[in-house]
């Protein structure tokens, strides 16, 4: 393995100043910021990512009413099941979402790769900041009458007296 892959792939991107050091009311951004890159990145022909962080106070109908707040128009909460974000999220990013046009380009030594993976792994650092690991996690199931991603990994944590819904869909 070259050391440029090693150096991206071994780095602990918790230890980051740039997101340990974060306001905590900028890290939201951040992930919405890496996200957008890593959806970029893995984006080829007929293979397009959707990757979004939303977020809004707990309201009184609890986590469901507050998710189906954050949902499209014409979809609808059909599950949610308890789960650890970050085992979700470490799973998902980004080998659920690697493109398979160019096997090359996307093996697990490959420069793309790398970067995709150093990219998914500085999303998870920020979000342990916005997410303690006792946070309340659920997998969330979508029924809708349109269109929504092909595939798709949907996560609702509740932190913070705030729901957070991280979308991670692809259209291909």
């Amino acid at each position: 393995m070259p050391a440029t892959v090693a150096r991206v792939t071994g780095f602990d991107w918790a230890a980051l100043s740039a997101g340990r050091n974060a306001r905590i009311d900028a890290v939201p951004d951040m992930v919405r910021h890496a996200l957008k890159v890593l959806e970029d990145l893995l984006e080829e022909a007929d293979h397009a990512c959707t990757f979004t962080l939303d977020d809004a106070p707990l309201v009184a109908g609890g986590v469901p009413a507050s998710v189906q707040a954050l949902l499209p128009q014409d979809c609808t909460v059909a599950g949610l099941a308890p789960v650890d974000w970050s085992t979700v999220v470490g799973a998902a990013l980004p080998g659920f979402f690697v493109p398979t046009r160019q096997p090359d380009a996307w093996a697990g030594t490959a420069a793309p790769r790398a970067v995709a993976d150093g990219l998914a792994a500085w999303v998870t650092a920020l979000l342990a900041r916005l997410w303690p690991g006792s946070a309340e996690a659920w997998e969330l199931t979508v029924e809708c009458r349109g269109w929504y991603e092909a595939a798709y990994v949907d996560l609702v944590v509740l932190a913070g007296g705030r729901v957070w819904l991280l979308h991670l869909g692809v259209s291909d």
